[in-house]
Parts: structure tokens; C-alpha cells; sequence
């Protein structure tokens, strides 16, 4: 393997993922969820891969809560990670307008290696000449191969390659910039399986494309004279949103400090070079983890000689303060019984806002989140009452930063429109002197029935309530007619509803002592009804002069019609809503006295 080519390739990694960003977009159907989201490490690189979605135009990377790049594929190499470190991962879809549609769910992974037995690489050297870094180290029991680090200023320690050899030659570096080189052992186990070593100490050097000769910044021996000491008591205080300042221990022998920072656990990178033992750290970001450390250096034949790199210091910036505006104003609109559109107005400088509703006074509840300034409350309830409010907030380094709570509007949803059927048709039966059978027609979804008893044409009274379907009005009057109705009920959230209409049926009890002289009952009375006329017809009885037709008329009452025939035919039968009823008794006289014997049956019929 020819390995500056490979170098070459590999340092150029960080270029193909920016060109990466630039695919051209496609059009895209809305969808909800990426599923499959996995991150596995190799080497110093991680690797993140989940499942396509369909016809989407490509997808954001975010990292601890911040978008690092975009990609056009369902996989994505990041580097400059910090190995044994937790990292929160998350990827999005976007449409051809770059809308977020989708994004997977965010999980944790930590990134670690597969230590074992192999030995850590010693004697490390770092030369540069011609524009070429080089190193060599020594050789490690039972290592086939090697992998290279290089700490790049602002991007990270990166693995750019193996080798089997014990030495490498790198290019593409930039001129003045100082960077650190480390490297460690490895064995292949098997196609899937590769054990590390610990990796060497860092060596770093500052490129200098006019030097000809060696000059490692760790391995310098023509110091013509003494190194300066190691940096101490280095530390952070007065640490603002944006600034923080840095001081530590004058060192013997030093002619000045590089002051080198890092970010999110990110790489260092020289911010200061000062002859002071104190900087002022600028242009830093809000809610964000700092590591600094120093290191001196002495001028000897105009060249830096540095001496050993302080211990880190670490701290975080503040949180940045930003003022949300104020909502001035809710309106609620739109209301039924299950849905509500409230609308507001902008707040300065919002990336957003959350709706807390609340219920018949109880506590609120976030139920949307949106960056609209308008939502429509589904899911509630009829007939309550509702209270809304909404706060802005505005998205500063990964969180939420909150405005002040909006005040409170309430509303009421309207009233359930309920309705119950009505009883189509109600059927007498066993009437006697004093009582009477009836049922009726069953209503789909009701609870019960009310039943209310008329005398004559009387007003109604209550008389009784029952959730089956027939009842036993008794304690009534002989010979008196009655008329009965029935109306249905249900019971929503404790609230009763009715039918609109009611079933109404008249009856008449029986005569006392009605059957004398051995009068008989007349039997088999039927009714048949065509458009507007009914017939009657019943059995002979014997020995009878005639027949009393009782024929009740809704609303009028009893007409009673006579016959010596065993049948009738009785017009005007009007209104399909109405039921006529009629029964039949027989009569002779007895010494010029007519007598009657015991009713029929009832029918009851309508005009068809």
C-alpha cells in the first residue's frame, strides 16, 4: 500500500462530507419516524446507520443536541470524537424544502475500544523536512498492524490510517498550525473483530514548510539551553456567557505561553500566544464545556523551545440569557362539542410555542408543541369548560429558553347533541275491570321508559318507570277508559334526554258483572286494515242478538258502533302516527232487557 496516497485520501475526509450537504433535493411525501438508528466505532470513526425513507431529500446529523452536517444516504462517518465518552445521537429527514418531516429516536453511545494485552507503542519521534511529517516508533509484540492519530487543530483526533510498518510519512498539512501525533498497536482477530493497544504518547510539532531539518517540538536537542518548566496552577474564573478568564503560574525560563482550548471535548487549538500569565478568552459559546491548558516556550536560535503542557483546567460558559417577547393576545373561535381553534399573537424573538390546557378547573397539561401561532384543541369533552394558555420559548444550545406565560383564556365546548328514539307502537293486553297489560316497541340505545296513565282525556300522571319493556297498570277504574303513554330516556355525564316523540294508546277496562244472562264472550276478533278502512271480524257467538262495537278514536275516544252481523267495516282511518283500537262484545235481551256479555280481545291498527 502506498501510504501517502492513502493519507492523502483519508485527510480529505472532512471535504466529503461538507460536499455531502450540497445534494441537489427531491420531492418528498410527509412521514413521522426514521426506525433502525444504530452507531457502532471503527477505529476512530463512528458510524451511524438507520433506515431509508422513502422519497425523502436527505438527512441532518445532530450531535449532543447540534446539527454537525447533512448526508444523502442512510449512513454517515463522523470523526473527532473523544474515545470513552457519551455522546447523544440523533438523525431527521428533510422534504425538498428542507423541512424536517421525520426524525429517529435519540440514544446514547459511548465510545470505546476493544483493549487487550498489546503493548503500548513507545519512542515515538516526529521529524519534519521538505514538508513532510515523519514518524517512526518502535516495534510491539504480537501487532500486525498500526493505526496514525493526528490531533487537527478545531476538527479533532483523527485515525488516518494503518500500516504494517513501524514508520509513516504524511503530507497535507497546513503551514503554522501545531499538531499533535499519536499512534498504537492493533491485531485482527478476525474479519469483524480487531484488538487495540494504548495509544502512544502525543507528540506535537508546528508545521513550518521552511525548515529542512528536524524540529519536533517535544524532541528538540538543540535547545542551547534549558527548557522552560512545566505550566501550573492554571485557572478559569470570571467565566461569563461568552468569556472567562484564564491565569496560571509564572514559569522559570519561559519567554512566552501558547494558551490552547478546547471545546465539547473537541480538539485543542492554540487561541493565545502571550508573554502575559493571564488572556482573556473571547467569542466563546454560551452553555458550553471548555478544557484549557498552557504551555511555555523559550527562544533559542529563533525558534521556540516548549517545555511540557500544563494539566487542564475545564469550565462551562453560562447559559445565554435571551429575552422571549410577551403573547398580547388569545382568541379561542370554532368551538363545538369536541374541537376548539385558538390563535395568538407572535412573541419577539420565539423559535416556538407549547399550549397547556386545563379542564373544569383542574391542572394544565402541555398537549401541543408547534411553531405555528394557531393550533386546533381536539379530543375534548361536551358541555365543559376549558382553560388555555401558551408559552413562547426559543431554542438556545440544544434547550428550551421559556418567555413569560400568556394569560389565561377560557371557553366552553358545546353541549352534546344527544338524541333518543321514540316508541313506535304500544300493545294492550288482559284488561280486565281493574288492571291492563301492556308493552312496546323496544328504542335502540335507550335506558329505560317512563309510563304515564290519563283518565279519559284527562292530563297525565306518572305512574311508574321501568328499563324492560312491558308494565301492569293496575288499581284502575271498570268500564272507564284510559289512555297510557310511553317515553323513552337515556342518561349522559348525568344529564337526562328524552324523546321527542311520544307513544300515546287508549284503552278500556271491562263493565263489572258484565256477563249476565249467559251472554258469551266474543272470540277471535281480528282487524284488516286497507288504506283508510279497517274490517272487523270475529266468531259467531251463539244465541246473541247482536254486536257492540267498542271503537276508540285517538284524541276523541270511544264511538261504539252496532251489528247483528260478525264483522264491520269502519272508515276514516287517518295519520300513519296514530293507533286506533276497538274490541266487540255480544248482547241479547232478556224481558226487554238488553244484556251484555264479557269483551273480546283488543286489537290496536293505523292507516297502512
Amino acid at each position: 500500500m502506498n501510504y501517502k496516497k492513502q493519507i492523502v485520501s483519508i485527510m480529505t475526509l472532512a471535504i466529503l462530507l461538507l460536499l455531502m450537504m450540497s445534494t441537489v433535493m427531491q420531492a418528498v411525501s410527509l412521514v413521522e419516524s426514521i426506525g433502525d438508528f444504530k452507531a457502532v466505532m471503527n477505529g476512530s470513526q463512528m458510524k451511524l446507520t438507520w433506515a431509508s425513507v422513502s422519497n425523502s431529500a436527505g438527512y441532518n446529523v445532530y450531535v449532543n443536541g447540534t446539527k454537525i452536517g447533512s448526508v444523502n444516504s442512510n449512513e454517515a462517518s463522523l470523526i473527532g470524537f473523544t474515545e470513552n465518552t457519551t455522546y447523544r445521537l440523533r438523525v431527521t429527514a428533510y422534504d425538498h424544502a428542507k423541512m424536517e418531516v421525520a426524525t429517529s429516536n435519540e440514544i446514547n453511545f459511548t465510545t470505546t475500544t476493544n483493549q487487550t494485552n498489546l503493548g503500548q507503542v513507545q519512542n515515538l519521534t516526529v521529524t519534519q523536512a521538505n514538508g513532510y511529517v515523519t514518524l517512526n516508533w518502535s516495534s510491539v509484540n504480537n501487532a500486525n498492524k498500526y493505526q496514525v492519530f493526528v490531533d487537527v487543530p478545531g476538527f479533532g483526533n483523527v485515525n488516518i490510517g494503518e500500516v504494517t510498518t513501524t514508520n509513516a510519512m504524511l503530507k497535507g498539512f497546513s503551514n503554522g498550525m501545531r499538531y499533535g501525533f499519536s499512534v498504537r498497536a492493533c491485531q485482527t482477530l478476525n474479519a469483524d473483530n480487531v484488538s487495540y493497544g494504548a495509544k502512544s504518547v502525543a507528540q506535537y510539532i508546528t508545521i513550518d514548510f521552511n525548515k529542512d531539518d528536524t524540529n519536533n517540538d517535544n524532541n528538540n536537542n538543540n535547545n542551547n539551553g534549558t527548557k522552560p518548566d512545566k505550566v501550573t496552577n492554571v485557572t478559569a474564573y470570571n467565566i461569563a456567557e461568552t468569556m472567562a478568564d484564564v491565569s496560571w503560574a509564572v514559569a522559570n525560563n519561559a519567554d512566552g505561553y501558547e494558551v490552547l482550548l478546547s471545546k465539547n471535548y473537541g480538539s485543542y487549538a492554540k487561541v493565545y500566544d502571550t508573554t502575559k500569565n493571564a488572556v482573556r478568552l473571547g467569542n466563546l459559546s454560551a452553555n458550553s464545556y471548555y478544557r484549557v491548558k498552557v504551555v511555555a516556550y523559550k527562544w533559542i536560535n529563533k525558534n521556540k523551545v516548549y517545555g511540557e503542557e500544563s494539566a487542564y483546567t475545564f469550565f462551562t460558559t453560562k447559559e445565554e440569557k435571551v429575552v422571549v417577547g410577551d403573547i398580547s393576545r388569545i382568541d379561542v373561535y370554532n368551538v363545538t362539542e369536541k374541537e376548539a381553534t385558538i390563535a395568538w399573537t407572535k412573541a419577539n424573538n420565539a423559535d416556538g410555542y407549547e399550549i397547556d390546557l386545563a379542564k373544569n378547573n383542574g391542572k394544565y397539561q402541555t398537549i401541543y408543541d408547534t411553531t405555528k401561532t394557531q393550533a386546533v384543541l381536539g379530543n375534548l369533552d361536551a358541555d365543559s369548560k376549558y382553560s388555555v394558555r401558551v408559552i413562547a420559548y426559543k431554542w438556545v444550545n440544544g434547550k428550551k429558553q421559556y418567555g413569560n406565560i400568556s394569560y389565561v383564556k377560557s371557553f366552553y365546548t358545546q353541549e352534546e347533541q344527544i338524541t333518543v328514539g321514540s316508541v313506535k307502537n304500544i300493545y294492550i293486553d288482559k284488561v280486565t275491570q281493574n288492571s291492563v297489560d301492556i308493552s312496546w316497541s323496544s328504542v335502540n340505545g335507550a335506558q329505560g321508559y317512563y309510563v304515564s296513565l290519563a283518565e279519559g282525556n284527562g292530563t297525565f300522571k306518572f305512574y311508574g318507570d321501568t328499563a324492560g319493556r312491558k308494565y301492569v297498570l293496575a288499581n284502575l277504574k271498570a268500564d272507564t277508559y284510559y289512555r297510557v303513554r310511553v317515553i323513552a330516556y337515556k342518561i349522559v355525564n348525568g344529564k337526562e334526554y328524552t324523546s321527542e316523540q311520544i307513544a300515546v294508546q287508549g284503552f278500556t277496562t271491562l263493565r263489572a258483572n258484565s256477563n249476565v244472562a249467559n251472554v258469551p264472550q266474543v272470540t277471535g276478533l281480528n282487524a284488516n286494515v286497507k288504506r283508510t278502512t279497517v274490517r272487523l271480524s270475529w266468531n259467531r257467538a251463539n244465541n246473541v242478538a247482536g254486536y257492540e262495537i267498542e271503537f276508540t278514536v285517538p284524541g276523541i275516544g270511544r264511538i261504539p258502533y252496532y251489528t247483528t252481523n260478525n264483522y264491520i267495516d269502519i272508515s276514516g282511518i287517518t295519520g300513519k302516527q296514530y293507533n286506533y283500537t276497538a274490541r266487540v262484545r255480544a248482547y241479547k235481551y232478556v224481558n226487554g232487557v238488553k244484556k251484555y256479555g264479557e269483551y273480546s280481545n283488543m286489537v290496536s291498527f293505523r292507516e297502512n
